[in-house]
């Protein structure tokens, strides 16, 4: 597998909410970029154990018990098989019964390959769409239609990469939210002044789009400075911007966010104090 990052405590500030969303809002075309692989076998290393063996420990906590995304990782005996569904897999899972077609983006075959088999177990191949390369051109083609009806999750880590025509993520946030287009956006930060930067990209599209309804939830670390973080579990900080979601779906992401501001008040990585701090812009 060309990365691993999978079931740090950035994919559990992505997929707890994700679950939660999908199983709501019920979108018939699922949209994904930098899909990466459906199913992972994960290792136990300092990273894993703060992201979703910390959680794993922690589900009498009020509210992630009776969530989606645990009684998914509980019905794969996460903890003693150290099985984990990526993205791909997760929304598979949710929205089996439910989502006519869905579009995975990757850079990788190998990864788009592991989708293509996952849908065959889950009797979903004919339904499935996978895509090679670069993703932002994709999106922001002229033949790639998006309506009220679709759901389109971007996970980039560094949103303000560029492709070669100068393209972003960003672009494709407002190309899927002017289409009124169920949206999620997830991204990562390592310090303060890279959060504040993405906050401020975030209210100038809302300044510029006054008909979207556009939230962004974040968590990262207490012990984050301006330019620095001295640990990184994963991700220092990350967060997920949305778009065109219904109340409900935005209740249950603020709920999500307060089980995770309990689970990791107190939390330690590698002996470091590593809790985490919460925080939302809902206009």
């Amino acid at each position: 597998m060309p990365y691993n990052h999978s079931g740090e405590i950035g994919d559990i500030w992505k997929h707890l909410p994700l679950c939660a969303v999908l199983s709501n809002e019920s979108p018939t075309r699922y949209h994904e970029s930098n899909s990466s692989y459906a199913e992972w076998q994960i290792p136990f290393t300092a990273r894993t154990e703060y992201g979703v063996f910390h959680l794993l420990k922690n589900g009498k906590v009020v509210g992630l018990r009776d969530s989606l995304y645990f009684k998914i990782l509980e019905k794969l005996d996460t903890n003693a098989t150290n099985h984990y569904l990526g993205s791909p897999g997760l929304s598979m899972t949710c929205l089996q019964s439910i989502c006519n077609n869905y579009f995975f983006h990757d850079l990788e075959n190998e990864s788009l390959e592991d989708i293509v088999n996952f849908s065959k177990k889950m009797n979903l191949l004919g339904k499935i769409s996978t895509f090679c390369g670069d993703s932002i051109s994709a999106f922001l083609s002229t033949e790639y239609c998006l309506s009220k009806d679709d759901f389109v999750f971007l996970d980039p880590y560094s949103p303000f990469d560029n492709n070669i025509d100068g393209y972003n993520f960003f672009d494709v946030f407002i190309k899927a939210s002017e289409n009124q287009s169920m949206t999620m956006f997830w991204y990562g930060y390592n310090d303060l002044n890279g959060k504040a930067r993405i906050a401020e990209t975030f209210k100038k599209i809302k300044r510029e789009q006054a008909n979207s309804r556009i939230h962004t939830f974040d968590i990262w670390l207490s012990c984050m400075q301006q330019a620095s973080c001295k640990i990184n579990p994963g991700v220092p900080g990350c967060g997920i911007a949305v778009a065109n979601l219904s109340s409900h779906s935005i209740t249950q992401i603020i709920d999500c966010q307060k089980i995770i501001g309990q689970i990791y008040k107190d939390a330690i990585y590698c002996g470091v104090n590593a809790s985490l701090s919460i925080g939302h812009d809902i206009p």
